[in-house]
């Protein structure tokens, strides 16, 4: 992959981040809109969770895979148990 394409077009998204302003945004935005937009932003996450965890990527899952990942890369000697 060419380094130059990839940071060009990073710096296309600083770019689009600058233009958009979003403080100013945030500053200009009423009480009357900031309210659903807020709410919208709540919904979102928790579709966000109910996504995650029915997938098994809730918090008893992500144990029970860290435990997994620890327990292969000790068997495969990578790694000490204690770290």
């Amino acid at each position: 992959m060419d380094l130059r394409i990839y940071n060009r077009g990073n710096l296309g998204m600083v770019d689009l981040l600058a233009q958009l302003n979003v403080v100013d945004a945030w500053n200009e935005i009423s009480w009357e809109d900031a309210i659903p937009f807020m709410a919208t932003l709540i919904f979102l996450y928790w579709v966000k969770v109910k996504i995650d965890s029915s997938v098994g990527l809730g918090k008893k899952k992500r144990r029970d895979l860290k435990k997994v990942i620890v327990e292969a890369l000790t068997e495969s000697g990578l790694t000490d148990k204690n770290s």
